[in-house]
């Protein structure tokens, strides 16, 4: 970062708006040095300010040019610093010639005053650039004859009337300003002078804006950055608009924002909190500034938030032994994709993994076999949002039993073993095309009919799997997901669910397809067939078949495989089932969950079904320690859970391209969707199941759901999340906020083996970017949740900067910032 004293005199302000003349230094033919100056009058307004005056002779038959000092008008008197050649500004000449009745010479001008010339603050150039003005002559002293200026930029009245001037404007560089020390391109000065007149003599001002006309304060700060409740010692030293000192002055101090650092009548300052604040040095009509960066003062584990815009630049700092920092932007917009570019200055390379090292495990997941391929389910909850919602006023109409409403193909009543039912099992024309398929009732559970597909493939589920199915939703599906989530409606009076083990759910799956679709609800079949047609028109969902030998597009399904899965799916259809059915005849909401939600409460049914399976409870950080203290909870981690793990990875592996409330829900979102709600349930507290129904059981949708039922608004909790996801049980102790408490995902990834994958030596995959110093990491956050995890090393004693843009500007409130102190 810029040092203070840099900061103060590239931030110089106006002082009056009329220009003030740097001195003149002699030309270069010229050796004298004059240092004579006179004491420092008061600063007062006043017109041209003429700082020296210097008088040239020109010898046209020897082609010299030399110079001395000149005399000053009596209007300049009293008030002018005079000083000889070399001192504040120096005019170089050149190439002097004369030929054809024309003396030519080119000369440059060089700034030697600790102001910029030519500008007003220090940044803009003015307009007239820097000027030199013929004050008095030129006048022949031997010979005879006129001499004049031939290429005069142009003439104005300084001292006189009508007085030829050499305007430095493109002379001045790229920014058209006079830096300290810096000289100016030539530019060609020519007279005409006739035979006659052999030598002649001429009077020059140099005349240019500078930020401080009346002096200044110089503040030279102990250091441009301080850490959070740390100490910095200013002083200020007064100086004339040539940087001259000038004793005896008092000096008030001043600060720009109290919350960020104050300063004492000395000069000391105080760091408060981080930010960035001014602290001013005033005398009389001159003044001086500094700026000082406060940083996070953060422990190992601390973290600090900068949102945006406030905290598009931050410092950090190294502490006595050399630190590491993660800043993490999320983009918690739900519509807005932002372009970033984050640029850390003074930062150094990071070395060591951020994660554990893989180590090795007491459990492996089955290659795949989580990749169940959701974005068919997706598209029907996206359906439901739609074509579906459009339905639910004429649904309500309709009594519940009525002839109307109840399709004839679904037996009312509770079936027996064997009866058979047409069911549609079309999903691409909701409400106007039938693809029938006839179900036999294989199991009747207390609140579940089981039901096969009469074409399914030979050698599948025997009837003892299906009893043992229903069974199972008897005994803990249908109990956990009531609990939590409410009770189902009965459209259909049966006083249960229908679960369709079909084909057509094999028959979406592409042959030679590495995922597969485990099941479906449409709310589609909750509609009354007065409202859509096509309705089965009941409490139903739609399950895989098995297929040992690949009968249908020569995807092989076992019934090992089927039975494995078949239970979660179920846990996490019933869920889909009962928001939908709640939302529709119980609470009366304007319309379906958003995607994101529905799904992610759906994959919290397989955490809670896997809770109970394993005699475990939310809140205990659950590690692989504890999954391997026996079988059957690894039983109930692969079968109910570690599809959860499988698509929490998938946003891992690329956290800036997914977010956790997106509606496209691929198995990043979802991963990331059920994480966040497990992260919410958790640091809420009070009762988890009462959490879940009230979300469930609302009329809002989406991040205004969860805002109604959290109390305050879940963006803030969804940032925090990220940060939890790179802190957690990483060895730092973060606050609560910023902790995972039911479950040790660095344990348990640590003891699952995902391959065929991509190349890490680490367990936890969360991708981390390194950043060069200097150079600008540029990437894009898409809406809903993206996050992208950047390390970055301060040295031991030194300070670093961040900086984010987008778009050349501080990113809007949509882009949330956390940096956590790694090491």
């Amino acid at each position: 970062m810029p040092s203070l004293a840099a900061s103060c005199r590239t931030g110089l302000r106006r002082g009056a708006a009329l220009p003030v003349a740097a001195l003149l230094a002699l030309a270069a033919a010229c050796a004298d040095r004059d240092p004579v100056s006179p004491p420092e009058p008061a600063p007062a307004p006043r017109t041209p300010a003429l700082l020296a005056a210097v008088r040239c002779t020109a010898n046209v038959t020897a082609a010299t040019l030399s110079c001395g000092r000149g005399a000053l008008p009596a209007a300049a008197r009293g008030y002018v610093i005079v000083g000889g050649q070399h001192q504040y500004v120096e005019l170089a000449s050149s190439n002097v010639a004369y030929n054809a009745g024309v003396l030519s010479f080119d000369v440059t001008v060089g700034n030697l005053i600790p102001q910029p010339m030519g500008t007003t603050d220090g940044a803009t150039p003015d307009a007239e650039g820097v000027r030199v003005i013929f004050s008095s002559g030129p006048t022949v002293t031997v010979g005879t004859g006129p001499v004049s200026v031939a290429n005069a930029d142009g003439t104005g009245t300084f001292t006189a009337a009508g007085q030829p001037f050499f305007r430095y404007t493109k002379e001045l560089g790229a920014d058209g300003i006079l830096s300290q020390n810096e000289a100016s391109s030539a530019k060609s000065w020519q007279f005409s002078v006739p035979a006659g007149a052999t030598t002649f003599t001429f009077q020059l001002y140099v005349v240019a804006e500078v930020p401080h006309p009346t002096g200044y304060i110089d503040v030279t700060p102990g250091a441009d950055s301080v850490l959070a409740g740390g100490n910095a010692s200013l002083s200020g030293t007064v100086r004339t608009v040539v940087g001259e000192v000038v004793p005896g002055q008092s000096i008030t101090w001043g600060t720009s924002n109290a919350s960020v650092a104050t300063v004492d009548g000395s000069g000391g300052v105080t760091a408060v909190a981080p930010g960035t604040v001014t602290i001013t040095a005033t005398a009389g009509a001159r003044s001086g500034t500094a700026t000082i960066a406060v940083c996070p003062n953060l422990a190992v584990g601390g973290v600090y938030v900068a949102d945006m815009p406030a905290g598009s630049s931050l410092c950090l700092g190294g502490g006595g032994s050399g630190a590491e920092y993660t800043a993490v932007p999320v983009n918690v917009s739900e519509a807005d994709t932002v372009a970033l570019n984050v640029t850390g200055s003074g930062i150094v390379p990071v070395s060591g993994a951020p994660t554990p090292i893989r180590v090795p495990g007491i459990a492996r997941a089955p290659v795949g076999d989580w990749a169940r391929a959701e974005d068919f389910g997706a598209r029907l909850r996206l359906r439901d949002r739609g074509q579906m919602a459009r339905l639910i006023p004429s649904a309500r109409l309709q009594p519940k039993n009525g002839p109307a409403a109840v399709r004839r193909a679904i037996t009312p009543g509770v079936p027996a073993v064997g009866a058979l039912m047409s069911l549609n099992v079309e999903t691409d024309n909701s409400c106007s095309t039938f693809d029938t398929r006839t179900g036999r009732v294989m199991a009747v559970g207390t609140h579940v009919i089981v039901m096969a597909d009469t074409a399914n493939p030979a050698g599948g589920l025997a009837a003892a799997d299906y009893a043992a199915i229903a069974d199972s939703f008897d005994t803990f599906v249908y109990p956990v997901d009531v609990a939590n989530f409410g009770a189902p409606t009965d459209r259909d009076g049966n006083g249960r669910v229908i679960a369709f083990y079909t084909r057509a759910v094999n028959e979406l799956t592409p042959p030679g397809s590495s995922s597969y679709v485990g099941g479906f609800f449409f709310s589609r079949d909750l509609l009354p067939a007065t409202a859509c047609p096509t309705s089965n028109a009941g409490e139903m969902f739609y399950m895989l078949a098995a297929d040992p030998s690949g009968t249908v597009n020569g995807n092989v399904r076992s019934v090992g495989f089927v039975t494995s899965t078949t239970v979660g799916t179920m846990a996490h259809e019933f869920q889909h089932m009962i928001n939908a059915g709640r939302r529709l005849y119980v609470n009366s909401a304007p319309g379906f969950e958003q995607v994101w939600l529905d799904e992610g409460l759906a994959h919290v049914a397989e955490e809670l079904v896997f809770y109970d399976r394993a005699g475990l409870a939310p809140g205990a950080n659950l590690g692989i320690a504890q999954l391997g203290a026996s079988s059957a909870r690894l039983d109930a981690f692969f079968t109910y859970q570690e599809a959860n793990f499988g698509r929490l990875r998938q946003w891992l592996l690329s956290p800036h391209t997914n977010g956790g409330f997106q509606q496209d829900d691929d198995l990043a979102t979802r991963g990331a969707g059920w994480a966040f709600l497990r992260y919410a349930a958790d640091r809420k507290g009070g009762t988890q199941p009462s959490f879940w129904f009230s979300l469930v059981n609302s009329t809002q949708a989406g991040l205004a759901n969860l805002q109604a039922v959290l109390g305050t608004d879940p963006l803030p909790w969804y940032r925090d999340f990220t940060a939890a996801l790179y802190a957690d049980d990483a060895g730092l102790s973060p606050a609560a906020a910023y902790t995972l408490p039911s479950w040790d995902f660095r344990s348990i990834y640590a003891g699952l083996d995902y391959a065929p994958g991509p190349a890490c030596s680490c367990a936890y995959e969360l991708a981390v970017r390194n950043p060069a110093n200097g150079v600008a990491d540029s990437f894009t956050l898409p809406a809903a949740g993206a996050a992208a995890y950047l390390r970055m090393g301060v040295s031991p004693g030194a300070f670093a900067g961040l900086a984010t843009r987008s778009g050349g500007v501080a990113p809007t409130a949509s882009i949330r910032m956390l940096v956590i102190r790694r090491k």
